[in-house]
């Protein structure tokens, strides 16, 4: 498997919240419309992300 389709991997199996959010992030998506998408306060989103972030190196190191 690819690094890039391992990374499809572990983003597929987080909960769809931290998915959209990390996946909205790459695109370059604003903080503010990634609120609106996970109907969540503007200042959430930071911690959104860490918990994301968290929870995807979580599942990497279960591969």
């Amino acid at each position: 498997m690819s690094e890039d389709e391992r990374d499809r991997w572990a983003l597929d199996r987080l909960p769809f919240p931290y998915a959209e959010a990390l996946r909205l992030r790459a695109a370059g998506v604003s903080d503010e419309v990634i609120a609106q998408v996970l109907a969540v306060d503007v200042d959430s989103v930071g911690s959104v992300l860490q918990m994301a972030e968290v929870k995807l190196a979580a599942i990497r190191t279960q591969e």
